[in-house]
């Protein structure tokens, strides 16, 4: 029934004979529904208060257009008299599945009417997904031979567990709300899946760091807020505030996304918190905006000045108020061994046993190296990388090979640079040690972070290069393309190699990936958080390589370990409080 229903703005052209241009109208908030006539006949429904259409959609008359339907737009020609229905501001995830329903519906047999004397089903009846017809799968005919060849059935989607499924009807509910979880319970996955789920026109997505904010689709929390680092006067950050392109991205948004809040200042939530009221002129909590928080507190802090006091967001004076749901996601995905996970989390707490540091002191001689690719260096620091990666390029043998990226707005290069996880020049060689920037077929392991090593380069004019990854696959790389979201709302995009050098990579740059094989230095962590960082990027015991432990590096802030003991218990209480009500509920129904 869920995919089967819809709510987005529909505008629906009717043509007028004799007349330029068609009849307009449009529905916002509309409900969308897929149903079946009394000739058991697909129709479309749309309803908006008063007003209800309806359109008979005929096999070989309908058509789809659904090239836009991640940006949840779509359109539908009904019939033959050429009605033309346009949908816009759809969730993207309940878009696709909506459509998916109803080409299969378009692609099956003319239904048969119902016999004489049999009872006429409900003159509408919506369109169940388990009753749909489906296309039968499409073969493909080898060159030569006789028998055709069945083509690969689609992966079915990853679910989402039952923690996360919470979250996201939390979200649906309207709650704001932040959730949290060690590495590896699915954070950026949730997340992705949270921004399918809601209308793109008044949905804004961001994050703390750029190359954060690029990996779901969205642009940094500074860009958006539009008040530089927001430490004027809170009358001048107002001011800033209230330029036409920035206000109208601030009065438009029902839902604000942000991403990795860990690195976010507390006193910046507070004064986006005051700024909103006074923009939206509204006095509820964040001017009447719902918030997705996500992120975890126990991995990197807020970058401040030496002489600043860390403040996290959860000690905003606002944060309270603001957040109405708090949940921690506990099911670890990344990590598949048991021992390895309990090490990360004990790390994750501060906590360095005895039993911890022997087993990474162990590591130090895992040899996890092999076809040629070597493990890569975490290093805390950005200059590191910087030298190890281009004095290991120079000490190759070899022609470098240059590659130029394309970006659609040469003089924002700086924002492009800041925000996209490659730079404007890849340079390569045989032999060079590179990572993938991207996800370009999960089936395969050609995932964002999947290791290897360049083996050639194709003879062609653009020569570009064939990589063997550790998951087996050897693969030409070809350019990729990044969409990211400037100020005012604009799109930037870069062309570019999904590729990056991988001797070396700092812990900053690492987060969210998942390394097969990693060397880590922690003699220089300078932060609560830094060394789980880094040995969380690991997806096993055996593809790490720990250098030069030492206990003390395993550190976690004391107020954040205060904070999520509440959390855990304000959880606790509340499954309590669920289940001790479904109890009474199942009690009542058998008294």
């Amino acid at each position: 029934m869920e995919d089967a229903e819809l709510r987005c703005t529909v505008a629906v052209e009717q043509p007028v004979p004799g007349a330029a241009a068609p009849r307009r109208r449009v529905l916002r908030g509309a409900r969308v529904l897929l149903c079946r006539n009394e000739l058991r006949q697909p129709v479309l429904r749309v309803a908006a208060g008063p007003a209800a259409l309806s359109f008979a959609l005929r096999a070989g008359a309908a058509r789809l257009f659904s090239r836009f339907r991640a940006q949840g737009r779509a359109a539908v020609r009904v019939g033959p008299a050429g009605e033309l229905l346009l949908l816009s501001d759809c969730p993207p995830h309940a878009l696709r599945r909506f459509l998916r329903l109803l080409r299969d519906e378009l692609a099956a047999p003319a239904p048969r009417p119902p016999r004489l004397g049999q009872r006429p089903p409900p003159a509408l009846a919506a369109i169940s997904p388990a009753r749909a017809p489906r296309r039968p799968p499409l073969t493909v005919r080898p060159a030569r031979g006789p028998a055709p060849v069945p083509r690969a059935e689609r992966r079915p989607p990853v679910m989402l567990s039952a923690e996360q499924e919470a979250v996201l009807s939390a979200v649906r509910s309207g709650q704001s709300i932040f959730f949290t979880g060690c590495a590896g319970t699915g954070k950026s996955f949730l997340l992705k899946r949270i921004v399918g789920s809601l209308p793109p026109k008044s949905t804004y997505v961001t994050a703390s760091t750029g190359v954060a904010a690029c990996h779901i689709g969205g642009t940094t929390l500074h860009a958006f807020a539009g008040i530089g680092s927001g430490k004027a006067p809170l009358e001048q950050c107002i001011q800033l505030a209230e330029r036409p392109g920035v206000c109208q991205h601030w009065l438009a948004c029902q839902h604000l996304i942000i991403d990795e809040i860990s690195m976010v200042d507390g006193k910046f939530f507070d004064r986006l918190e005051a700024v909103a009221r006074a923009v939206r002129k509204r006095d509820e909590p964040f001017g009447g905006i719902q918030l997705i928080i996500c992120g975890d507190f126990l991995q990197l802090p807020p970058v401040c000045k030496s002489n600043e006091e860390t403040k996290f967001c959860f000690q905003a004076k606002s944060w309270r108020k603001c957040i109405h749901v708090n949940m921690e996601l506990t099911e670890v995905r990344r990590q598949t061994d048991r021992t390895f996970v309990s090490l990360l989390s004990a790390v994750r707490l501060g906590r360095c046993t005895e039993e911890v540091t022997r087993l990474l002191m162990q590591t130090a001689t895992n040899r996890s190296e092999r076809d040629g690719i070597l493990a890569t260096r975490l290093c805390t620091h950005k200059d590191d990388v910087e030298i190890t990666n281009e004095r290991r390029l120079q000490q190759l043998s070899g022609d470098v090979h240059t590659f130029e990226a394309l970006d659609s707005d040469p003089m924002l290069v700086k924002m492009i640079d800041a925000q996209c996880p490659v730079g404007g020049r890849v340079e390569l060689k045989l032999g060079a040690q590179v990572m993938l920037a991207k996800n370009l077929d999960v089936s395969q392991g050609l995932v964002n972070g999947a290791r290897g090593v360049v083996v050639g380069f194709e003879s062609e004019e653009k020569g570009l290069p064939k990589v063997r990854f550790l998951c087996g696959v050897t693969q030409v790389i070809k350019m990729e393309k990044w969409v990211i979201k400037g100020p005012s709302g604009i799109h930037l995009s870069r062309q570019q190699l999904p590729l990056k050098l991988a001797w070396a990579i700092s812990i900053h740059k690492s987060q969210g990936m998942s390394l097969d094989c990693v060397e880590i230095s922690l003699s220089r962590v300078f932060e609560s958080g830094q060394a789980y960082v880094a040995l969380s990027r690991a997806r096993s015991l055996e593809g790490l390589r720990v250098l030069d432990f030492d206990p003390k590096v395993v550190r976690a802030d004391p107020s954040v370990l205060q904070f999520y003991r509440q959390l855990r218990r304000h959880q606790l209480l509340t499954q309590d409080s669920l289940h001790s009500q479904s109890d009474e509920k199942e009690n009542w129904k058998c008294s």
